[in-house]
């Protein structure tokens, strides 16, 4: 009874101001199987007293997935957001995320905390004036390094990991030198270096060199990259093939090659790839992208389909995605779509209704 009661307060508050309403879901039939499923999303949203308020919760199989509440506003020269999320499954509380951010003193900064059942923790950047040697310092307390998760279980949070960020610009030779330094509770971490040499652009080549320091290790690492700018509606990705044993360049390596052109609303990508680079779905290696957009008679609608091209199929063709969206009403569309396989297929009918 509790999650719904949460709902319910936090529609009266939205209602303070004219809300926004968002409800949007799909059934999606999969065959030969003749199985079927359905999602659903609410979202409710509004601004009272300058700040914006936002409840959302989803429903999967009839099954309640999750719930969040997010606010955000100003108060002066800060920023203030913050999230509040629970999955009805086990364990029903994620965690609160607030964050803060301003100038204080002609100083940026950034403040973040997260609440969790297992602990909390907050963290603080600093970035330094425009122009200064000290680019930014970042200061972690029982956060992880990256992710604004808890990092131990403790309601007592202590320093976890610091990070102190340094850039120098040059008048010759180097243009910027980047430098950083990293440590944690136990200490010293890391020192690093890193730097451009200066090559000539008529070359299409750069040097880029690294040197990291730490307590047991030292590395270096030095490589060339390449400059280019590919024709209009040409996509290619390339880099160098370099041999650092030999520090030789050995050839060039093309990646993925493609085009993609825009006309009176018509759009097509086609892109092949010749090693894993992860653009195109896999464990297909070539994909066509095709898109349409015009006007309708209550806004804007929609076509695309996509086709992946691998070993087997028709042509090589292993699956096909079409789809098409348009809407019934200013404020509602309907959205339908289909893919198909050499071994099923599945049929979508989606709907968007936003007040």
């Amino acid at each position: 009874m509790r999650p719904v009661w949460l709902m319910v307060v936090m529609g009266g508050v939205v209602l303070a101001a004219p809300p926004t309403l968002l409800w949007e879901g799909k059934v999606t039939w999969t065959l030969p199987a003749a199985t079927s499923s359905l999602e659903a999303r609410l979202a409710l949203g509004g601004e009272v007293w300058g700040w914006r308020w936002e409840g959302m919760t989803s429903f999967t199989e009839g099954e309640w997935r999750e719930l969040k509440l997010r606010a955000s506003g100003l108060a002066g020269e800060l920023s203030f957001s913050a999230a509040l999320e629970w999955d009805p499954q086990v364990p029903p509380f994620l965690g609160l995320t607030a964050q803060v951010k301003g100038a204080p003193f002609g100083l940026k900064a950034e403040w973040v905390g997260r609440l969790e059942e297992k602990g909390w923790g907050w963290g603080l950047r600093l970035f330094g004036p425009a122009g200064s040697l000290v680019e930014s310092v970042r200061l972690r307390f029982n956060l992880k390094r990256f992710l604004d998760e808890v990092y131990k279980d403790t309601f007592v949070p202590s320093f976890s990991f610091g990070e102190v960020r340094f850039v120098a610009r040059l008048p010759c030779c180097v243009e910027r030198l980047r430098g950083w330094l990293l440590f944690t509770k136990e200490g010293f971490s890391e020192l690093g270096v890193s730097f451009p040499f200066p090559v000539l652009q008529e070359t299409g080549l750069f040097f880029a060199a690294v040197m990291r320091f730490k307590v047991t290790e030292k590395r270096d690492f030095l490589a060339p990259g390449l400059v280019y700018r590919p024709p209009a509606c040409v996509e290619a990705f390339l880099g160098l093939d370099w041999d650092p044993t030999a520090w030789r360049i050995q050839g060039i390596r093309v990646y993925a090659l493609g085009f993609r052109c825009q006309l009176e609303g018509f759009s097509v990508r086609v892109l092949t790839m010749f090693e894993d680079i992860g653009l195109v779905k896999r464990p297909y290696k070539e994909a066509v992208w095709l898109g349409w957009e015009g006007a309708g008679c209550c806004g804007p609608t929609r076509f695309w389909a996509t086709l992946y091209f691998g070993e087997a199929g028709l042509f090589g063709l292993g699956e096909m995605e079409v789809g098409t969206e348009f809407n019934f009403a200013p404020h509602g569309s309907v959205l339908a779509e289909a893919g198909f396989t050499s071994e099923k297929a599945s049929l979508g009918l989606g709907w968007r209704v936003r007040f």
